[in-house]
């Protein structure tokens, strides 16, 4: 290699900024580390035909020093492998070593400072001699460096080693025989990261199936998990498959760890496997944590006849960040669980499907005890139960934590076997607040579009919802948690599939306003039998302040709008005001609160609501 060669490399090097696997810059000659696999491989293949065929000329070292004792008088790479490598009874500081095992392929240097820093088996090599060898290391840490496979069999350590020892002295975290050597390596990996001596925090999967049977902890500050969106995680046991639960013990107070991203990997449980109650990804106080393009894939009907309770990305106790382009498909609760204490969480571009499991009514997405979380452009189907569930947690007993500040913006929630979006509480007396969906679409579920049964100060505004088994939007304050509800130009129609019911519905609630778009069956057959239908909940309260204002109502099978008497039971708003425009004059027909107002489109004569909250007491308004 010629002088111009050398001062090519070296300008490089500084470009990309290569660095030393304790995080120190290569000197000039160490700069043949840039030079990629392919020069490598050249000047590898060089060095040995080089080699006369006398004695030692089968071996990597005396292909590279000749017969003899090694001896590197000036800047030379030598091919070795890592068993020769561990075996070096002496090392030149100014060579370099380049590891040709299969998949663990790369430059190391020789570090005559260095008498403490322990053997990883990846990026730190440990010869008898006592030298260590660090890997010369660029964007990121390979998991195969540290002996990962990913060829979708099982590789317990129990192949390699034969005591539990002798693989801890590899693998310290291992913690039996029956462990994967995937999953070894991967936390392997990590661990490398975390001391701090690697120079960067991209762990690098390449394309493959590893096999794990304990969870992968990543539990260090702004660690990247990377692979390639061909990189599988196949879970192979009841537990999580990726956990960030970060505690110092004894102590067992949960501690943050902050810009974890984990993107361009598959999470499978496809046997049947998964934690109880958690999630096969669960983030436990992750600050600004990023999951871009991650896909769960379950087998819910396997989790069912195990009676596997288990999420696909769950969140909790402080995380906060932005969950993007993933994929949940077959888990047996929750999809993705946002859940108590999570917050400033946005969730973009994520799809839940084939949720179902033991306990029945299984949603793709839930949102519990959470605060400040939005949903957007999401699409959630063919779930067991409710596409989005907005509700209360459980904890702290009794009194529950509601979700708050939840935002649903853009997205589909269709053909679940629930509601499309349902808002409740599972805590007597709790409910969420503060929360809208806004431009969202709820069509072909099988009960209702949109059920609210719970919630305060409530906004369901640019929503379209159709052809549901039953309403397109009920507001049902049976257990009297619900309260402040704007519906704003709402798209509602051919609803009532299966269940004799209106487009809109309010049950017993007070503070509804639905104002602005439209309520209509325009099918041949039609199905969705009034426009806005009233009734009382369980407890005989009827609805009360109640706005109706330039709604379009029309083409409904029985009348557009059923405000009054209901199947015979009446059922009038006790207070409130009414803008409303039909054919026919009012008299006798609809009821409406005092100083409602009404215009008969068939003919333009206004009236006006003088008294009464029944089906009289409107007057003709005369214009002068």
């Amino acid at each position: 290699m010629g002088e111009m060669e050398e001062r090519v490399i070296a300008a490089e090097a500084g470009k990309r900024g290569v660095t030393v696997s304790d995080g120190k810059r290569l000197s000039r000659r160490s700069m043949l580390a840039v030079m990629g696999m392919t020069s490598v491989g050249l000047l590898s293949a060089s060095l040995l035909n080089r080699t006369s065929t006398a004695e030692g000329a089968g071996s990597v070292t005396a292909a590279v020093y000749g017969p003899g004792s090694p001896d590197c008088a000036g800047d030379c790479v030598a091919p070795v492998a890592i068993g020769e490598l561990r075996t070096f009874a002496s090392a030149d500081e100014g060579c370099l070593y380049y590891v040709t095992d299969r998949g663990r392929e790369g430059m190391f240097y020789y570090d005559p400072t260095d008498a403490t820093t322990a053997d990883n088996n990846g990026t730190v090599f440990v010869a008898s001699s006592g030298a260590r060898f660090k890997r010369i290391i660029g964007e990121s840490v390979d998991v195969k460096w540290f002996g990962a496979i990913g060829d979708g069999f099982n590789h317990p350590l129990s192949g390699t080693f034969a005591t539990l020892a002798a693989a801890r002295a590899v693998y310290p975290h291992a913690k039996a025989l029956t462990d994967e050597t995937d999953w070894c390596a991967i936390q392997a990996a990590i661990e490398a990261v975390k001391s701090g001596t690697t120079g960067t925090t991209v762990v690098w999967i390449p394309s493959g199936t590893y096999i794990v049977n304990q969870a992968i902890r990543a539990e260090v500050d702004n660690i990247v998990l990377q692979g390639t969106g061909a990189s599988v995680i196949s879970l192979e046991t009841d537990y999580i498959a990726l956990l960030v639960n970060k505690t110092t013990p004894p102590s067992a107070t949960l501690e943050p760890v902050r810009n974890v991203v984990v993107r361009d990997l598959a999470f499978q449980a496809i046997k049947g496997f998964g934690p109880n109650n958690a999630g096969i990804v669960a983030l436990n106080y992750c600050v600004d944590v990023l999951v871009d393009n991650v896909r769960v894939i379950g087998d819910s009907a396997q989790l069912t006849a195990r009676q596997r309770i288990t999420n696909g990305i769950a969140t909790s106790q402080g995380t906060n960040g932005v969950i993007r382009n993933c994929v949940v498909d077959g888990v047996s609760k929750p999809g993705y669980y946002v859940a108590n204490g999570t917050h400033d969480l946005r969730v973009e571009g994520c799809e839940a499907r084939n949720v179902s499991g033991h306990l029945g009514a299984q949603p793709g997405m839930g949102v519990s005890g959470a605060d400040r979380i939005q949903f957007v452009h999401c699409n959630s189907h063919h779930n067991q139960g409710a596409g989005l569930q907005i509700s209360t947690d459980g904890y702290p007993a009794p009194a529950g934590t509601p979700a708050t500040n939840v935002q649903v913006i853009g997205g589909q929630f269709h053909n679940n076997q629930g509601h499309g979006i349902l808002t409740g509480t599972n805590v007597a007396g709790q409910y969420p607040r503060h929360f809208q969906i806004i431009g969202a679409d709820t069509s072909n579920n099988k009960l209702h579009g949109v059920n609210i049964t719970g919630g305060h100060q409530v906004t369901v505004a640019n929503h379209t919802s159709k052809e549901n088994g039953s309403g397109g939007i009920l507001i049902d304050n049976g257990a009297g948690l619900v309260t402040t509800v704007d519906v704003i130009d709402p798209n509602v129609y051919n609803n009532a599939q299966l269940l004799t019911i209106g487009g809109i519905v309010i049950r017993g609630a007070s503070r509804v306003t639905v104002q602005g778009g439209r309520v209509f069956d325009n099918q041949a057959t039609k199905t969705q039998d009034y426009g806005i239908e009233f009734f009382p909940h369980a407890g005989g309260v009827k609805p009360s302040d109640i706005r109706i204002v330039d709604v379009q109502s029309f083409g409904n099978k029985l009348s557009n709008y059923a405000v009054g008497v209901v199947e015979g039971v009446n059922v009038e708003a006790t207070s409130g005001y009414y803008r409303i425009q039909d054919t026919g004059a009012p008299e006798g027909v609809l009821s409406a609160p005092p100083g409602s107002e009404y215009t008969d489109t068939a003919s333009g004569i206004k009236y006006l609501k003088q008294s009464g909250t029944g089906n009289t007491g409107w007057k003709q308004v005369s214009l002068l």
